[in-house]
């Protein structure tokens, strides 16, 4: 009995090693992605021409604040996937980490392909360096030869200018605002909305809830898309972005939505798939030792034999 002793260690060793890991990298990511603007450098700065008209909308507030775009896209989804997950899994048979491993499975994919989605993005606004739509309203750029595009001698466009000096003390703008006029592309907003609510949209169609057969889902996931397309479409009534901003946003964050649902369900059907495979291996040695049982006295060694089967196929489904 001592091999099939240190087969149920070696079990229980492996799973919390991967426990540990998964937690590390996720740390890992979520840092990279708050400080990818920090550890990059400058954006890139790119130019502009004077009579560029997407360039000249006024600058206006959000629709969406911040805010509510993080409780909507983030929070909010995340605690209903742990409220949901754990009532499925409350109803169904087994014991401890067991039986509460779906929802740490699904709980890890979100937050991956959150890190993902806020590391892609981040890094797409630095190198990309796009100017928004309200840039002259904010910026009021002074040129290299000390003019503005509103001077006769600049009006009429046709030089592309990459020597400029923004001037706050004529536009009101704050320090922040001026660092933000140079990362448009891709859209954030939209990125987060559309990765936090298709998942969770694709989750419900993953799992069949609520109710089978009826609208009540469907219902759900068009609440979900529609809410998304909302906040994307503010952003370019808002002046925020340019449509071409919020488009590649949305693809961005409803692609790591697609792959990151994807990936949960496979880990899971291949979870089940593992523990039917060793569920009808020992069978048949929990067989031999009922048999064994069953026509002799019952002794210490039976007992200890069938306690330790016990505790091999617990462990090893974890």
């Amino acid at each position: 009995m001592s091999f099939d002793l240190r087969i149920n260690w070696l079990s229980i060793y492996q799973g919390h090693l991967r426990l540990l890991l998964d937690v590390v990298l996720l740390g890992v990511l979520l840092v990279l992605g708050a400080n990818v603007k920090n550890m990059w450098g400058p954006t890139t700065k790119r130019g502009f021409f004077c009579d560029d008209e997407t360039l000249m909308y006024p600058y206006q507030e959000n629709t969406v604040s911040p805010t509510v775009l993080h409780w909507t896209s983030l929070h909010l989804p995340l605690m209903a996937l742990l409220i949901l997950e754990t009532s499925r899994c409350w109803r169904t048979a087994g014991v401890g980490w067991q039986k509460f491993w779906p929802v740490y499975n699904t709980l890890r994919w979100f937050v991956f392909g959150h890190a993902a989605e806020t590391l892609i993005k981040d890094m797409g606004k630095q190198v990309i360096g796009r100017l928004r739509p309200h840039f002259f309203e904010v910026c009021r750029p002074q040129l290299f030869d000390g003019g503005f595009c509103a001077d006769d001698a600049h009006r009429q466009g046709g030089v592309y200018h990459m020597t400029y000096t923004c001037q706050p003390e004529l536009s009101g703008a704050t320090a922040e605002v001026l660092r933000d006029v140079h990362v448009s592309f891709p859209s954030g907003h939209s990125s987060m909305a559309f990765y936090g609510l298709v998942f969770m949209a694709l989750h419900l169609q993953r799992i069949r809830w609520p109710l089978p057969g009826s609208l009540v889902r469907p219902s759900c996931q068009l609440l979900c898309v529609g809410f998304a397309s909302f906040v994307g479409l503010s952003r370019v009534m808002d002046y925020k972005h340019h449509w071409s901003d919020v488009v590649a946003g949305s693809l961005l964050g409803a692609s790591i939505a697609f792959a990151v649902v994807r990936a949960a369900g496979q880990e899971q059907q291949f979870r089940l798939k593992s523990m039917q495979q060793h569920a009808n291996t020992m069978e048949p040695q929990a067989a031999a030792v009922a048999k064994a049982g069953a026509g002799d006295e019952v002794g210490p060694g039976a007992e200890q034999l069938a306690h330790d089967l016990c505790q091999i196929t617990f462990h090893s489904s974890n």
